[in-house]
């Protein structure tokens, strides 16, 4: 089978099984079979693909249709332009999380306290922080060891960051108080979760399960958190930004920011500590 061939008949094939921007899903696999870019294929269109690859790729283009994530497969996405390694121990970064991301490095002091990214998953936030101010201490902790282990691969080479196992802030070896404590909880209400999108229900529930109202974890962060940090930027569910406003204040925090997703829903909440 050509390249082409190839992309006409799994984009059909995805179609019919109701996968999500199947032409360019099947695009980027084969792209990452065959060592390649996107362009070359269309370059390429014409040539014919080996059987080994064929081989490999059959097996993935029916997970994809299962409804297994396009980034599982490939083992990799991108955030903030960093090219991170991703597997089903960990969160598939969203878009959201960049503005949660840009609103903490307008924030940061470089030569202030330590930042502490908690729940760091795949290490995205914790990662981005660390190359963005090279000279301040980045601290990412989360309660998944192998959630840990997939962030400290992701952040080899940076060596102004540190991760620790905690559940938020509980490890007794974190320092006392932060700059910034930077957040993506798990957010969705448990009565939800079997109601999700396919694909999400292959990401770890550990990540992803809040508690009866979705604030379980949140709330703990909360009380912890205050008298620790100046600030806490927090990444929210829908409906949520209110219950979590009142949360903070009654906790010592003065409401600072409250930003929307790219779909205009209020995502990132950012408190600063007054109590």
């Amino acid at each position: 089978m050509t390249v082409l061939e190839v992309i006409n008949n799994t984009t059909a094939f995805f179609t019919k099984h109701n996968v999500p921007s199947p032409r360019l899903t099947v695009e980027l696999m084969l792209a990452d079979a065959l060592q390649k870019t996107r362009m070359q294929l269309y370059l390429d269109y014409d040539k014919a693909i080996e059987d080994s690859v064929l081989d490999k790729l059959r097996p993935l283009v029916k997970r994809r249709a299962e409804g297994e994530p396009l980034e599982y497969l490939l083992g990799s996405t991108t955030f903030s332009g960093h090219r991170v390694l991703v597997t089903p121990d960990v969160l598939i970064p969203r878009p959201e999380t960049e503005i949660l991301l840009q609103v903490a490095i307008e924030l940061i002091d470089p030569a202030g306290l330590p930042v502490l990214d908690v729940g760091t998953g795949s290490g995205i936030l914790g990662l981005a922080l660390a190359k963005k101010f090279t000279s301040l201490e980045i601290i990412a902790v989360d309660v998944s060891p192998a959630a840990l282990t997939m962030a400290t691969r992701n952040c080899e080479g940076c060596g102004n960051i540190r991760h620790l196992e905690s559940d938020l802030l509980e490890n007794t070896a974190l320092p006392e108080r932060f700059q910034m404590i930077v957040a993506n909880l798990p957010y969705i209400p448990t009565g939800l979760m079997d109601s999700l999108m396919r694909e999400v229900r292959h990401e770890p529930r550990l990540a992803l399960d809040g508690g009866a109202d979705g604030l379980d974890v949140i709330r703990r962060l909360i009380v912890q958190s205050a008298g620790r940090t100046r600030y806490l930027a927090l990444e929210l569910g829908d409906g949520q930004m209110e219950a979590v406003k009142t949360l903070c204040l009654a906790a010592g925090y003065a409401l600072m920011r409250v930003l929307p997703d790219l779909t205009g829903q209020e995502r990132i909440l950012v408190m600063e500590y007054y109590g």
